[in-house]
């Protein structure tokens, strides 16, 4: 079928006001924060709920038209970037927020609702999204659900996947299937909820959630500098092994804290030997469980650090001691040209990664900065290009580093992707460091549902 007849038929189940065609209005559907580039796609198709889906998927199967799926665009493994012959199917329209039970605490919701959006909704309802996403404002929740996102909060809650109850999807054949129950318990047969989380788009499109919801607690955030590296990573350890159960444990490297500090410097006086920060929060039922909870985590720090301790107590005052941790993203895209890692290790070796880490970026001669959600063991990692490196010397240095990174992890009893996916730009590496017979697995399970292989191909493997 020709492109020209592709996009009228598309146009005659969405209507011509949902498709987009010039590659200038399509700027802002075929990029994601990995890199600047803009990718031309054949069409943006903008559908307004489940079954527009199905009759975009059964004609895109029936003409084998590869189908990239498009939440909002946050994702920086490259999981929905288009080409010229496939289209780009946004998710922008599904936006609807359909039920908040206070009493089985679930919300049932579209996928193209705002993940910030949900979390204020939720909040206003008495009830709470266990996650602090960073790219909330941009994010939608399918896109957060189809790589399981993580947040500060993963190391208390776990990931997005762990309060998924059901999905309506709509499968490459343009069947909707709902692929559970609204329970909080249910073993009655295969866990296909848990199949479609995390599976990036390969599968088929996430259309509606029901998401289990927690109780707002009180919180308290504190921001700890550590002179010494070595004592943050003692510190950390000792904290799980004495009970203690955080409900956010970040981390900054020296190197992020030095690209941050100005900004710091204008609240916050900390020394510039710091080696690294951590914040920690930490949530009660009451204010005064809090405080008892704070005076025994002080007693602790004392023997680990002698630097200012910085408290926040009030929803403003924690904002803005979080801020610092959320806006280092900003900080690294205005820095210059990054790749971006985003390793998990056990939290036993957490010290033994980040040392990895330096060494490597060290000798390579590599400009670097560490964030991780340290309490998982989750390091991102951003090095940057030298200015002076072209292309091709840059694509050889940054190949060779992360091969010595990715094998770390793995030795590490580690993975190559903690929250952001495999997507594909680390395809090749997901497939080289795991068994071939998992590989075998998820290739079948893409060929039962997708034998054209329309659906976000090119993702995983």
């Amino acid at each position: 079928m020709k492109d020209a007849e592709t996009i009228a038929a598309l146009s005659a189940l969405v209507g011509n006001h949902n498709i987009i065609i010039s590659a200038e209005a399509q700027f802002s559907y075929t990029q994601d924060c990995s890199s600047g580039k803009s990718y031309k796609s054949l069409c943006i198709v903008k559908p307004g709920n489940a079954e527009e889906i199905a009759e975009i998927l059964k004609f895109c199967n029936l003409h084998q038209t590869r189908v990239i799926v498009r939440s909002g665009g946050t994702g920086v493994s490259g999981g929905s970037i288009p080409d010229q012959k496939s289209i780009v199917l946004s998710m922008e329209r599904l936006n609807r927020i359909l039920e908040i039970n206070q009493v089985d605490r679930f919300v049932i919701l579209e996928a193209g609702v705002n993940t910030l959006e949900l979390e204020k909704s939720v909040l206003e309802a008495g009830l709470k999204f266990p996650q602090n996403i960073s790219s909330a404002y941009g994010s939608l929740i399918g896109g957060n659900i189809a790589v399981s996102s993580g947040s500060p909060k993963s190391v208390k809650y776990g990931p997005t996947k762990n309060y998924v109850l059901n999905l309506e999807v709509v499968l490459p054949n343009g069947e909707i299937l709902w692929t559970g129950k609204n329970v909080r318990k249910n073993a009655s047969g295969y866990n296909l909820t848990q199949l479609f989380t995390g599976s990036e788009g390969t599968l088929g499109i996430i259309t509606k959630a029901v998401i289990q919801l927690v109780t707002p607690q009180h919180e308290i955030l504190i921001l700890v500098p550590f002179l010494s590296s070595e004592r943050l990573f003692s510190f950390v350890k000792k904290l799980f092994r004495s009970g203690f159960n955080p409900s956010g444990l970040e981390f900054m490297d020296k190197n992020g804290f030095r690209l941050a500090a100005g900004a710091m410097e204008k609240r916050y006086a900390i020394s510039e030997d710091t080696q690294g920060l951590l914040w920690i929060e930490f949530e009660a039922d009451q204010e005064s469980h809090g405080s008892a909870i704070l005076l025994n985590w002080a007693e602790m720090l004392g023997e680990y650090t002698k630097e200012e301790i910085f408290v926040a107590q009030t929803p403003a005052e924690i904002s803005r001691l979080w801020e610092f941790r959320k806006n280092i993203g900003s900080v690294a895209v205005s820095t210059g040209e990054f790749k971006d890692f985003d390793l998990v290790v056990l939290r036993s070796h957490i010290d033994l990664m980040y040392q990895h880490i330096d060494s490597v970026c060290t000798q390579m001669g590599l400009q670097y900065l560490v964030i991780a959600h340290i309490g998982d063991g989750n390091f991102h990692i951003n090095v940057f290009r030298d200015k002076n490196m072209d292309a091709q010397r840059w694509k050889a240095v940054i190949n060779e580093c992360a091969d010595l990174l990715f094998e770390a992890a793995v030795r590490l009893g580690g993975e190559i992707s903690g929250e952001h996916g495999i997507g594909t730009y680390n395809r090749e590496v997901y497939s080289r460091f795991n068994e071939n017979t998992k590989i075998k697995l998820m290739k079948d399970i893409k060929q039962l549902l997708d034998p054209n292989h329309i659906m976000n191909s090119g993702n995983i493997f």
